[in-house]
């Protein structure tokens, strides 16, 4: 590429920019040095670990006159992380693997928030040329990447995007690649204009992060495509001829380079097709920034008319915006109103997934299941289900009747235990009233339980990933949220009834398994040392031999050690239930 023609001005216009479909470009530009460039490069990710200064640009001509990664910033107290966190492996793996096979694409954010996306804190926008589409889907499949879907009433919906996400198993975290095909503008909820592809963009400029090289958008196209977002997203009242500009977008305009045209007001030229230009004017007046109104309604109608929308499209495109938006906002008070009854804003593509956490006491099923859904509720639908007895969530019948017959769970464990052997003797009408109330209260918590089955695949259905603390068996009575009344009870008059009622209920529940189930064992010694005289080794090493037995039946069960810290423990159960997505 031969170096940029230089106007009088001290600015320039890059040569060769590809064929613009749209006609957008950037009229007027300015320059900056190679050694400024860098060192705003170095300030932006000088403070984060694993990342080095910016490598040599990509496609730079010798003068240097491409412009390379920048933060958006103008604070640079801003630029560092609420915490050290290092870049996701995977990360360097992905962006490695497509400059091996030699995929067009390039960043297309602002370095200030680049480190939290390389280290799953936050999206990574990627601007992929469409013809490398199908090879790009090959790379992240091989990387077990997964894909998610919305509802069309949500503003991250619209052609030519799509949310990506890749797996860090050595960190239990994932990446989530905001993918652009072409990018389009225009309301937050009705983005129809195709501004800018992978061929719009005029220069690449390059970071390196633990020695691959990574291409970012130039400060130049960053500037045409925001202002472009700006002029769809802006609103005053009609009689203002300013529009502040807001906090989400003044820092990122006034770091991106524009010429002044006179003091305190300062112009952008967009030339668009047909040899005509539009004058955009940003007004600075002490610490805000204004937007002239007029400026931005002939942009506005500009982009418009060169994607083929002549006509008052702007009374249509704020009509299906204020429909979309008022059904948006409908379906998220539905949502907090009735939490797992609306499909969620992102969900898997192959659709929801039941995940089961089963082991003895004392093995961390309720600290992995609260881990793994603030990991997955980060970006997709996700919902935690308790089907135990404990301190969970629970119907608060069942749990007035648990707390009056509380006094006699001896009696109760006995009966299991001794498989209807009454070890503590009988004692006429009292024990009948305690056997009766303990029958009834193991009846509410069978109804409970599969209620709570039901509504975890009724959550499934709905794309929602459903994390079951405990799931209920019907091989043995008295163990692993099994049955609770014991077999000889059935010849109870009064009593059998309820008992037979159980066995069916516990019987239509184990007809519904989960997707994935995930047995937890460890040693007695470890239960011991996290939950002291919770249990005792008799009845841990039963559960144990029940949950042996249970693998027997299902060969689809997965063993997690869980005697290992709880990072190691839920990075394998991360790693299980991503690749079973």
């Amino acid at each position: 590429m031969q170096p940029a023609p230089k106007s009088k001005s001290g600015s320039y216009r890059p040569d060769g920019p590809g064929e613009l479909h749209d006609g957008l470009r950037p009229h007027q530009y300015r320059r900056w040095s190679p050694d400024a460039k860098a060192r705003m490069a170095t300030e932006a990710l000088a403070p984060r670990a694993n990342v080095s200064a910016p490598a040599p640009s990509l496609g730079v001509s010798p003068s240097g006159s491409q412009a390379d990664a920048r933060p958006s910033q103008a604070n640079g107290s801003a630029l560092r992380p609420r915490e050290t966190a290092p870049v996701l492996p995977i990360a360097t793996d992905l962006f490695r693997a497509f400059n091996e096979a030699g995929l067009k694409y390039g960043i297309i954010q602002d370095l200030a928030s680049l480190h939290d996306g390389l280290s799953g804190r936050d999206d990574l926008d990627v601007l992929l040329d469409k013809h490398d589409y199908p090879a790009f889907c090959s790379i992240v499949s091989q990387l077990h990447g997964r894909r998610s879907v919305s509802l069309s009433c949500y503003d991250n919906v619209c052609a030519g995007r799509e949310d990506w996400f890749l797996p860090d198993f050595s960190h239990g975290r994932y990446l989530h690649l905001d993918m652009h095909i072409g990018g389009r503008v225009g309301r937050e909820f009705r983005k129809r204009y195709p501004v800018f592809d992978y061929p719009a963009i005029t220069g690449w400029g390059s970071i390196s992060i633990d020695g691959v090289s990574i291409p970012v958008v130039s400060s130049e196209d960053e500037l045409r495509i925001t202002i472009a977002r700006f002029a769809f997203r802006a609103w005053a009242p009609p009689w203002r001829q300013w529009i502040t500009v807001g906090d989400g977008w003044k820092d990122q305009i006034a770091r991106l380079p524009f010429l002044s045209s006179e003091s305190g007001l300062r112009v952008m030229e967009y030339e668009l097709g047909g040899g005509r230009t539009v004058s955009c004017r940003f007004m600075q007046s002490g610490d805000g920034l204004a937007a002239h109104r007029g400026d931005l309604a002939r942009l506005r109608r500009s982009i418009r008319e060169m994607c083929g929308f002549t006509g008052r499209y702007g009374i249509a495109d704020a009509a299906v915006h204020l429909a979309r938006k008022t059904s948006y906002l409908g379906l998220r008070f539905l949502q907090r109103l009735m939490p797992g009854s609306f499909p969620p804003k992102r969900r898997p593509a192959a659709g929801g997934f039941v995940v089961a956490l089963i082991g003895p006491d004392g093995t961390g099923k309720s600290t992995q299941a609260d881990r793994l859904t603030q990991i997955f509720r980060w970006k997709f639908g996700c919902a935690q289900a308790y089907v135990g007895t404990g301190d969970g969530n629970g119907w608060w019948l069942r749990k007035a009747l648990q707390a009056l017959v509380f006094p006699h769970r001896r009696r109760l464990k006995s009966l299991a235990g001794h498989d209807g052997k009454d070890s503590l003797g009988r004692s006429g009408a009292k024990e009948g009233v305690a056997a009766a109330a303990l029958a009834l209260w193991a009846v509410l918590i069978a109804f409970e339980r599969y209620a709570v089955v039901k509504r975890a695949h009724r959550w499934a259905t709905r794309g929602l990933i459903v994390i079951c603390d405990r799931w209920p068996q019907a091989l043995r009575s008295g163990y692993l949220d099994g049955p609770t009344i014991p077999p000889h009870l059935f010849s109870v008059p009064g009593l059998s009834a309820l008992a037979r009622l159980e066995q069916r209920l516990y019987q239509k529940m184990a007809e519904c398994q989960p997707h994935l189930t995930l047995h937890l064992v460890s040693d007695f010694a470890v239960s011991e040392q996290r939950k002291p005289g919770d249990i005792k080794k008799e009845a841990f090493d039963a559960r144990l031999s029940l949950m042996a037995e249970l693998r027997a039946r299902d060969k689809n069960i997965r063993t997690v050690d869980a005697s290992t810290d709880v990072e190691a423990v839920g990075r394998e159960l991360f790693r299980h239930i991503w690749l079973s997505l």
